[in-house]
């Protein structure tokens, strides 16, 4: 299954607010996750990149655009989801620093 990680940006106020942990979808196919996430965030506005040691870059996800409310208010805002890929929940190791007596 593909995983994912959600950034969400009020560009109004241009911050972030809410941020996820790497999650598995429900799916494996790259396209009917985008087409999930369309209907869930909106139209992708543009691709998420990352520069690679050799100098090129890498496709890694997409940005989302829609308006929005605010939860206390009528009032609405510009919303942004950025979406990365993932091939995997990440690997998490723990280090041990012992102390020397």
């Amino acid at each position: 299954m593909i995983h994912i990680k959600e950034t969400c940006i009020d560009k109004n106020l241009d911050c972030t607010y809410g941020d996820s942990e790497v999650y598995e979808t429900f799916t494996d196919s790259v396209g009917e996750l985008f087409k999930h996430l369309q209907q869930e965030f909106g139209r992708c506005i543009s691709s998420m990149y990352i520069d690679k040691k050799d100098g090129t870059a890498k496709k890694i996800g997409w940005v989302f655009q829609k308006k929005n409310h605010y939860t206390n208010s009528d009032e609405k805002y510009m919303q942004e989801t950025w979406i990365e890929l993932h091939k995997s929940e990440p690997r998490k190791t723990i280090e041990y620093n012992l102390l020397e007596i």
